[in-house]
């Protein structure tokens, strides 16, 4: 039969402000586990001493897949500066209080893991007295694998033990496996030593039997598995290369994420084949933003863009610092939460019906960030692109003179789209409006004025981003001060974030440009 003795789960030590009193809370959840022949429940360890892992009281991280939004039951007393808990977990409920005196100032009271910067956040205990159940294992691979990996009562595989320990976040062996390979499984052969206090309870591990778990190695009863995972070590790895010959521009900034202005003619990532060397985003972000600070959770080997922008386009690309936030920006992404806007110059005046005219009131209601009290019309594109649904809502802002446009005229205008298929607004704007962004050399047509205006590259620049703090909950006790223009709470509650920049310098002086041309030929 197997068993679990107790399960520990550190989801996140926090640091709330009242007043000017500095609280360390620490959470954790109880487990239930569940095998063919009982029930049995887990118990909680508190580790004594953690860093400060963000200035948060979102306290999920580790376990729940939608963690933003658990609900632990937590309760704080202003009057006692204390903080309290209770877990409800069937019939099983542990409370626990942390003071105001409790320490943050380390890493000291976390267990290492067996991997540099890595360090143990849930234990998963094997009863050396009691066989695996081969029963339950049958379950869960054929008949020819069970030959294969040459199971038994007192040997299997980590993915399988995995399985069997945690089910809820190891449902399959794939998903067990990725662990794995991503160094986020620890074995302590045999069973936790006790730390000499006379205490029986009270664990430590051994670091000469602690080695990283792959997918091949095997499990034994009494064996020990923890979860690893990489924790703020106040810097990123050594680079193998020298800083990029851009700038890119710091936006927005904290120990979860980032906002940079990317310059126009510079790609995301590098493509597979090579061909880019350092002249990427991905290679010059670990010289633009700041390393998180000690004993923030789950922190990424080096910060990663969460998107993309093309390679001619420029502005506000939104880049990860921690695992959690990578998870939580891009699932915002993928449903369309991330409001975008865009501002372009298109060759000369698109036309605007009346059909596909809508108010503020109605974009708004569409998802897009607009004012829905605003007094602008707006157009309404809804346009399949790739047999997929494609929707653009743009409006024009400025009309410039010029010599070689179309209509004589070129036009700035603010786009806000909906979806984001590939190259979306470049081919809303040159198919259904048919006036192509200035220096679209692939949707522009290739015609006498298209050519005439291809000079100074693509004019299209993402200058402003609303999203959902990924981790924060409340502005006055966790954003950074020089951050707190740029917070604001929805009417749900949540954290919102927005980021907006000025127009490139080459926008202005191109449509000035082109004015004076226009003005010095009328004057002749």
């Amino acid at each position: 039969m197997f068993k679990v003795v107790y399960i520990y789960t550190m989801f996140a030590a926090v640091t709330l402000t009242r007043g000017f009193t500095s609280q360390v809370l620490w959470c954790g959840q109880v487990r239930t586990i569940r095998t063919r022949s009982s029930t049995r429940s887990a118990s909680v360890c508190w580790p004594k001493k953690l860093s400060r892992l963000s200035t948060s009281r979102k306290v999920s991280w580790g376990v729940c897949n939608n963690h933003k939004n658990a609900d632990f039951g937590h309760r704080i007393d202003d009057e006692q500066d204390e903080f309290s808990e209770t877990y409800h977990h069937g019939d099983v409920v542990v409370s626990s209080k942390t003071t105001s005196s409790t320490s943050a100032s380390s890493l000291e009271g976390l267990v290492p893991g067996a991997n540099e910067g890595f360090f143990v956040v849930k234990v998963y205990k094997t009863d050396p007295s009691s066989d695996f159940d081969l029963k339950e294992i049958e379950t869960m691979v054929e008949a020819n694998e069970r030959d294969r990996l040459e199971l038994s009562p007192k040997n299997i595989t980590v993915p399988l033990a995995l399985m069997l320990l945690d089910p809820d976040e190891y449902p399959s062996r794939s998903r067990a496996r990725k662990a794995c390979r991503k160094a986020n499984i620890m074995i302590h052969r045999g069973p936790l030593r006790t730390d000499g206090s006379g205490n029986d309870e009270k664990t430590v591990f051994d670091s000469e039997k602690c080695l990283r778990a792959r997918v091949g190695d095997r499990v034994f009863p009494g064996d020990v598995l923890a979860k690893q995972v990489r924790m703020g070590m106040g810097g990123f790895p050594v680079l193998n290369h020298k800083k990029p010959p851009f700038d890119l521009p710091v936006i927005y900034e904290d120990d979860h994420f980032a906002i940079v202005n990317k310059p126009a003619g510079v790609v995301v990532y590098a493509q597979r084949k090579g061909g880019h060397g350092v002249m990427t985003v991905r290679a010059a972000l670990p010289f633009a933003v700041q390393p998180s600070k000690v004993g923030t959770y789950s922190t990424l080997r080096r910060p990663q863009p969460v998107h993309r922008l093309d390679k001619p386009t420029s502005g506000l690309l939104v880049i990860a610092k921690t695992k959690p936030a990578m998870v939580h920006l891009s699932h915002q992404f993928r449903d369309r939460k991330v409001k975008k806007t865009y501002m372009a110059i298109v060759n000369g005046i698109p036309q605007e019906p009346v059909e596909t005219t809508i108010s503020s009131k109605e974009a708004y209601g569409m998802g897009v960030d607009v004012d829905p009290d605003g007094t602008q019309s707006w157009q309404l594109i809804d346009h399949p692109l790739d047999e997929k649904s494609a929707v653009t809502i743009w409006r024009s802002v400025k009309y410039t003179k010029s010599l070689v446009a179309e209509d004589n005229y070129v036009t700035l205008i603010e786009l806000k789209p909906k979806t984001g298929r590939y190259h979306q607004l470049r081919r809303h704007m040159a198919w259904v409006c048919q006036r192509p962004l200035v220096g679209d050399t692939e949707y522009d047509g290739g015609g006498t004025t298209a050519m005439q205006l291809r000079g100074r590259g693509l004019f299209l620049c993402s200058n402003r981003v609303t999203l959902e703090h990924p981790f924060y909950t409340s502005i006055e006790e966790e954003a950074d001060r020089k951050n707190r223009d740029m917070l604001w709470t929805a009417p749900d509650g949540k954290v919102m974030v927005t980021a907006s920049i000025g127009l490139p310098e080459k926008f202005e002086s191109f449509m000035m440009h082109e004015e004076e041309r226009y003005e010095k030929l009328a004057a002749e």
